[in-house]
């Protein structure tokens, strides 16, 4: 057990010192006309009374007790359920590009993503995270963890223009939501949620195919959140898809609107 404020429970030596004395102090002798006779030492009765006499100073040792404010800490009566989250990030060519005002540093639309998958990787706690990057394929660079620092330490390994463009060239968003959605569906507890980051225009996800893909989502029970980070309306596909599973989309123009994105994720 702890206190709220231990330091009261150094009073506790009163009421035991008290208590100590009562039972170690000789009293005030008294002739009775018994004295000599052979009767009893009276053992119980002494106990009897030194127990009573010691009353006062139990009541104050439970009074610092109370004082000090105990404290219990007990399991929450509804246990946080856990989220599994896989991020799904283009790294085309063209998140190379800038995004948001340049006046401090060069900042890429790529920069501004993994800045903020940080900071919400951070705030979100004992949830599992994975990491898929894509552009015309998808790899699954991270499998779900709580082990976050693998998905910073991958920045310079997922950056645009690392992998050559005979194998990365060109953006296939519904590719990349399959596969994550097929990771995903591998967790068994908790709930399934997919962040999707892109600034490309996808063919893969217009109609009618984006019916498909929104009929797996849901049988997978994944909901899905878009973030657009080019200056331009959000695909109407990819607010249909969003929405559709119980999640949203959203342009995010600047890191401050990215961060905010992520806020109200969260």
């Amino acid at each position: 057990m702890t206190f709220l404020y231990p330091q009261l429970l150094a009073l506790l030596a009163i009421p035991v010192i008290l208590a100590f004395w009562e039972w170690v102090r000789p009293g005030q002798p008294l002739a009775m006309p018994f004295d000599h006779a052979q009767v009893g030492r009276g053992r119980f009765w002494r106990f009897l009374i030194n127990a009573a006499n010691c009353l006062p100073a139990c009541l104050l040792a439970v009074a610092i007790l109370f004082l000090a404010h105990p404290v219990r800490f007990n399991p929450p009566e509804v246990e946080r359920q856990l989220t599994n989250v896989q991020i799904v990030l283009d790294t085309s060519g063209s998140m190379k590009s800038p995004h948001g005002p340049q006046t401090a540093k060069p900042n890429s639309r790529f920069d501004s993503a993994m800045a903020s998958i940080e900071q919400f990787l951070h705030h979100r706690k004992g949830d599992a995270f994975g990491l898929t990057v894509f552009s015309r394929n998808f790899v699954h660079w991270v499998p779900l963890t709580q082990d976050t620092e693998s998905i910073i330490l991958a920045r310079p390994f997922i950056a645009p223009n690392v992998f050559p463009d005979e194998f990365w060239g060109n953006t296939f968003v519904g590719k990349a939501l399959y596969g994550a959605a097929e990771l995903l569906d591998q967790a068994k507890t908790g709930d399934r949620t997919i962040i999707l980051l892109t600034d490309g225009l996808s063919s893969d996800i217009l109609p009618p195919k984006d019916s498909a893909i929104i009929a797996d989502l849901r049988a997978k029970r994944i909901t899905v959140f878009v973030i657009f980070l080019i200056d331009q309306p959000v695909t109407p596909s990819l607010v249909g898809i969003a929405q559709a599973t119980g999640g949203d989309a959203w342009g995010a123009v600047t890191p401050e609107a990215l961060n905010s994105v992520f806020r109200r994720i969260d």
